[in-house]
């Protein structure tokens, strides 16, 4: 189950390797989900509804058309991603190193720089 959007999504896409889900919604925003139905990306930038999300053909790249009447193309492997595995990552070697005094980096897959 994904979860997430608020209101209708309105499209859906595989990767082409299977591996991810992109869905487009009338929140505005795209969204890149894994199998499991874990969010690992969000895309905004369009100011209404998105009412179409494809992946290219490689899978680098996600085109999306909302109605503002805009057309827009997504690098899949982005900040944003990256952040979020940084801050799974970072979340595992907490649990795993107690030593470690500041366990408040990372809020809501959001990086806090000290």
């Amino acid at each position: 189950r994904f979860q997430g959007h608020q209101g209708t999504v309105w499209s859906v896409s595989f990767s082409p390797d299977g591996q991810y889900i992109a869905t487009a919604a009338d929140d505005g925003t795209t969204r890149l989900w894994n199998l499991n139905g874990q969010q690992v990306a969000q895309f905004q930038g369009h100011r209404k509804a998105v009412r179409s999300v494809s992946f290219s053909p490689d899978g680098k790249y996600i085109a999306t058309a909302a109605d503002d009447h805009t057309a827009r193309l997504w690098p899949v492997e982005n900040l944003e991603q990256l952040l979020v595995r940084g801050c799974n990552w970072l979340h595992d070697y907490l649990e795993n190193n107690s030593n470690v005094s500041d366990r408040n980096l990372c809020n809501q897959n959001k990086i806090t720089l000290l």
